[in-house]
């Protein structure tokens, strides 16, 4: 089952485009999109919220940032009408 995630940083050193190329080759990473400034949308099947603040802090060292789970029945916001088909489905979770 996917799951989706909010990743919020602060960049130190890196970019969106660094932490991208980075969660192209994370096992359990299924997606990933953007659409406001220093987050990222992360879907995944066998990663979970602490699993990716630690490889994250892994590979880009320590900087502020948080992940957590975005429930289905708990969204609500602006964003193109394209990436709401990007959220995984967590009926479930």
């Amino acid at each position: 089952m996917s799951r989706t995630y909010l990743y919020v940083f602060t960049p130190n050193g890196f970019d969106v485009k660094d932490v991208t190329s980075y969660l192209d080759s994370v096992e359990g990473v299924e997606d990933w999109f953007f659409s406001i400034p220093n987050s990222i949308f992360i879907v995944g099947t066998t990663v979970t919220a602490r699993k990716l603040s630690s490889l994250l802090r892994g590979r880009f060292g320590d900087h502020r940032h948080f992940v957590t789970l975005i429930p289905q029945k708990g969204r609500a916001g602006w964003l193109p009408k394209d990436h709401w088909n990007l959220f995984a489905p967590d009926e479930n979770v």
